[in-house]
């Protein structure tokens, strides 16, 4: 779906970060593992969603954005408190929200 090389870089960067907070949370809470039901599949969902709606679906623009846009409502509850990811994911909504759909041709019109 990602054409341009910023929202490609916004994605990987997104997805990145909230899959290091994810190893970061997983190391720093294994004595005590069941606050990682809440932490793991938000952090890693949320870099799943955006990774596969930024380069995993192809021809559905639409659901590739509903994807990025999942993924970063996902992340961003556990992320809040880095300051950094929010202004990240915030940016990656916008710039999917602003990106214009193709213009799809008439079937039937040469």
């Amino acid at each position: 779906m990602f054409a341009g090389r910023l929202d490609r870089v916004l994605t990987v960067s997104a997805a990145s970060g909230l899959f290091i907070l994810g190893i970061g949370e997983l190391v720093a809470r294994l004595d005590e593992p069941a606050p990682l039901l809440f932490w793991l599949p938000t952090l890693w969902g949320g870099a799943l969603l955006i990774l596969a709606g930024g380069f995993l679906v192809k021809g559905n623009v639409r659901l590739s954005k509903v994807l990025v846009i999942a993924g970063c409502a996902l992340g961003f509850v556990p992320s809040v408190w880095t300051l950094v990811m929010p202004a990240l994911l915030v940016t990656l909504v916008i710039r999917t929200f602003t990106r214009p759909q193709p213009v799809e041709k008439p079937t039937g019109e040469t």
